[in-house]
């Protein structure tokens, strides 16, 4: 076995595929983070948007002329639900936040844990199933070759032939690189973050800044939990996330909350889970030293970010002295 064995084509094009949901709450948790906002709650919003996801898709292909129509587009419209769903949960938290001054950290916990029993239990009541849902109506999100680049020999293999919220995720990257250091709410969204009260000071407003970063995030996790549930698979199951919330939060840390290193961060973890898959198929290593990689090196990573930055700490303490 050789090192082309393991790490192929078709492995990176599995990892790009992987990292899409953590990316996608990378960007969210970085945005927040800058804005000085800790959403922890991301993970919770990604399985409530997946169920929202699922559910939405079938309501629409199966009640509206719509989906008896256009089977695809029931599922594009029902991302596009998702997405407004995520949104509006992340509107309640800086309701929540900004008026009555809920601490967002016991928040989030409480969002996580209610969103795996309460999808369970909607799943349970309204379609009697207990650990996963699907519908053989439910049509999943094609794929998209994009024209010339796919001839390219290699490179169109490993960029073109993803779903929609793939290259979503690869937009919204490129959109907050040049919202954060081309434009004026960039700088507007650091200066709350780094220091409310001279933002305030200078006019800019701490409570919009805030609203549209956790509004932003509950987007963004909204697409990610829709990649889950019809863009991956075509079904539901009890606590989809499986932890890619967590991952996102700990890839915004190790891109430093910025949106490429957070890009970077989550196609780095994406390659973790890709590789940890192939390894179970070629290899005898035991499974359960194979599926506890990516959470090691969630580990190792968020241990090198804290490191440095206590040694970039002192070195500020050491510099003022």
């Amino acid at each position: 076995m050789n090192f082309f064995d393991i790490i192929n084509i078709n492995v990176l094009q599995s990892a790009i595929r992987l990292a899409t949901p953590v990316i996608l709450a990378a960007l969210g948790a970085a945005i927040c983070n800058k804005a000085g906002v800790l959403n922890l709650g991301i993970d919770g919003f990604i399985t409530m948007s997946a169920f929202v996801a699922i559910v939405s898709t079938y309501l629409i292909r199966n009640f509206t002329r719509i989906g008896a129509l256009h089977p695809v587009l029931s599922t594009f419209l029902g991302v596009i639900v998702t997405a407004v769903f995520g949104g509006f949960l992340g509107l309640i938290f800086a309701v929540l936040k900004d008026k009555f001054n809920v601490d967002l950290v016991v928040l989030s916990i409480a969002v996580n844990m209610l969103a795996v029993e309460l999808t369970v239990y909607i799943m349970r009541a309204v379609f009697h199933q207990s650990g996963t849902w699907s519908d053989a109506s439910i049509v999943q999100l094609p794929s998209l070759d994009i024209p010339l680049l796919g001839s390219i020999p290699v490179i169109g293999r490993l960029l073109s032939g993803y779903n929609i919220i793939v290259y979503l995720s690869w937009i919204f990257t490129i959109l907050l690189i040049i919202l954060m250091k081309k434009t004026k709410y960039g700088r507007y969204i650091v200066a709350v973050g780094e220091n409310k009260e001279a933002a305030v000071s200078v006019g800019i407003s701490v409570t919009k800044v805030r609203y549209f970063a956790l509004i932003l995030s509950g987007v963004l996790s909204g697409l990610a939990g829709a990649f889950l549930s019809v863009g991956h698979l075509t079904l539901f199951t009890r606590d989809m996330s499986a932890g890619r919330g967590w991952l996102g939060n700990a890839a915004a840390l190790f891109g430093f909350n910025n949106p490429g290193g957070s890009f970077a961060a989550g196609l780095f973890f994406g390659f973790a889970d890709a590789l940890a898959l192939r390894l179970q198929n070629v290899t005898k290593i035991p499974s359960y030293i194979i599926q506890v990689m990516p959470y090691v090196c969630t580990i190792v990573i968020l241990s090198i970010v804290s490191w440095k930055a206590l040694r970039d700490r002192k070195k500020r303490i050491g510099g003022m002295e």
